[in-house]
């Protein structure tokens, strides 16, 4: 009985890593206005820049599924986002009612079999967009470079959710100057096992300063050998005191003869 328990939960266990997928939902790149309905140059620039974050070498993976928001009379941009990355990995772009998440969650995203799935939405249906996938965030969408990946997820959110950086700003520069992004590399923040390795770089430099600092300071114990004194040394010739002369002093004289005239004026008078 135990026996059959156990390989029934390992079996359930089974299941659910073989149906985890990871979910990718990223906001449409920049807009111009409102009023329009495509993107501005820099955010086809950012469209055509996708490649570099959304492959087989980058923590997020090459995506084997697209969706975007339904193309409708006040925007294009969701679908206009994906269009290049799709054209360049050969996908059809699958369009879903932004206004009714849950249902298109239910029917369409949960049936996909694919382990990669790409999300391309308004910065408004977002948090209902996930919130229906069974996730909730907390920020703010405002932000176009922000990327939502749900890590192992089992169609019930019990998956991994955290927030990241698409981190294409030299891309996009390069593309707006250039026309193309050939010139660009992955960025390294995207990289796989790029954090390990950071965290090994980083490692690596405090034990180097660590090893450093303590040669520093076994330099500055160490001191100097005092010199030995020489027992031959002269001794000091006492100075001889130079006697003052000292100068007599002269008596004053005093004149006595203007003194014995006054005397005499006085008794004439």
């Amino acid at each position: 009985m135990k026996l059959f328990v156990f390989l029934s939960i390992y079996f359930v266990l089974f299941l659910s890593l073989i149906d985890a997928r990871r979910l990718i939902v990223i906001r449409h790149g920049e807009k111009i206005s409102d009023d329009y309905l495509h993107l501005n140059s820099k955010g086809k620039a950012r469209a055509q820049c996708l490649h570099k974050i959304f492959n087989t070498n980058t923590i997020y993976g090459k995506p084997q599924s697209i969706y975007s928001n339904k193309r409708g009379s006040r925007s294009h941009r969701p679908y206009d986002t994906v269009k290049p990355l799709a054209d360049r990995y050969g996908l059809r772009i699958k369009e879903f009612k932004k206004t009714d998440p849950k249902k298109f969650v239910k029917d369409t995203l949960n049936r996909d079999k694919s382990n990669i799935i790409l999300l391309s939405s308004a910065r408004e249906w977002i948090p209902s967009l996930l919130k229906a996938i069974g996730y909730r965030i907390k920020e703010e969408v405002d932000d176009f470079d922000n990327v939502w990946v749900i890590e192992n997820d089992d169609k019930k959110g019990h998956g991994k959710l955290s927030v990241k950086k698409q981190n294409l700003e030299s891309c996009i520069k390069y593309y707006l100057a250039h026309g193309n992004t050939d010139g660009i590399a992955v960025n390294s923040k995207n990289k796989k096992g790029s954090s390990k390795k950071n965290n090994s770089k980083n490692n690596k430099t405090k034990n180097n300063k660590s090893k450093k600092n303590t040669k520093k300071s076994s330099k500055k114990t160490t001191t100097k050998k005092s010199k030995p004194v020489n027992k031959n040394t002269k001794k000091a010739k006492p100075v001889k005191k130079n006697k003052q002369i000292s100068k007599k002093s002269k008596p004053v004289v005093r004149n006595t003869k203007k003194s014995n005239q006054n005397k005499n004026n006085r008794k004439r008078y």
